[in-house]
């Protein structure tokens, strides 16, 4: 298979379309959009719709949990799935104005017992050698061992599987300093991540000393902003489409890797695969709901975005 799309903290996502929202007032939702949700679920339904097929593994608990395993069926993907009872799988709310500003409020999640911890591991690690990549998307779920994500890192690149994050905190430095392969963040997460501000240079220049430690391509995404990207080809920037409209920009990132991961599995080269995930963000902003995305809308944004290499 091609690749396996790991969101530890898998949640409830509830999206709800108010054009008038204030803080203060009572409002009624009538349309709300109710999904098996967390950013690697948004991944997989981004990357079905651009016609590739991935499972997704993580933990679940509760009558949450339940619910996100069951939602997940119906919507026909294959899951690897640790179920623990250590409380509720969490529950996100988005709210989208009329302007299309999101207002996200996520809960945190359990904490996830050691003996699950574990058992994930053992699956992961029979799985990675069945998968040509790792995405491993999304806030880290709590109670996780020190650790854990290095061993993530470690096991695929045992079986040869090419591993990609996007998460943020002390998490991904360990992801990073255990040697991922490749990293999708935000310009906050880089700053993060960096200690310095996100221009260009700096981008380019913690790159290569990451690089060293197995780094590949490091992309840093900024909302309708440029994207950076380097890579061994050098320092890149992508100019995103321009939209017609905005509905709502959550999942939009989410969609971003999702074209990246479709360029990466199908051989396109960085250029084109630059394109085709900032096609596929445009698509996303254009749907209430994260990872909601048209295979033929993707395709024609990707055509009028421009990517330039700067070094």
């Amino acid at each position: 298979m091609n690749a396996l799309v790991v969101n530890l903290n898998l949640a409830v996502d509830k999206t709800a379309l108010v054009p008038g929202f204030r803080k203060g007032r009572v409002f009624r939702l009538p349309g709300t959009v109710t999904l098996p949700g967390g950013k690697g679920v948004n991944v997989a339904r981004a990357l079905r719709s651009l016609g590739l097929e991935v499972p997704v593994a993580g933990f679940v608990s509760g009558h949450n949990g339940r619910w996100i395993a069951e939602a997940l069926r119906r919507e026909g993907f294959k899951s690897y799935l640790e179920t623990h009872s250590s409380g509720e799988s969490r529950v996100c709310y988005t709210v989208v104005d009329g302007a299309g500003a999101a207002t996200d409020l996520n809960e945190e999640g359990p904490g996830v017992p050691a003996a699950a911890q574990a058992r994930f591991l053992r699956t992961y690690a029979g799985l990675a050698g069945r998968f040509r990549a790792a995405a491993v998307c999304g806030r880290v779920s709590a109670g996780l061992r020190k650790g854990f994500y290095s061993s993530l890192v470690r096991l695929a690149a045992a079986k040869g599987c090419f591993t990609v994050f996007d998460t943020s905190g002390p998490v991904l430095a360990e992801a990073v300093a255990a040697g991922a392969d490749a990293v999708k963040i935000n310009r906050s997460e880089f700053e993060e991540l960096a200690g310095a501000p996100a221009t260009p240079a700096r981008i380019h220049a913690f790159y290569r000393r990451c690089s060293r430690k197995g780094l590949k391509t490091l992309i840093v995404t900024d909302g309708a902003g440029h994207t950076h990207a380097a890579s061994p080809f050098g320092l890149w920037r992508a100019f995103p489409p321009r939209l017609p409209a905005l509905k709502s920009p959550t999942g939009a990132g989410d969609s971003f890797m999702a074209g990246f991961l479709f360029g990466f599995l199908n051989g396109f080269d960085f250029e084109r695969t630059l394109k085709l995930a900032s096609g596929a963000a445009a698509s996303d902003c254009l749907t209430v709901g994260a990872g909601l995305i048209s295979r033929p809308q993707a395709l024609a944004y990707a055509q009028k975005a421009r990517v330039r290499k700067l070094d």
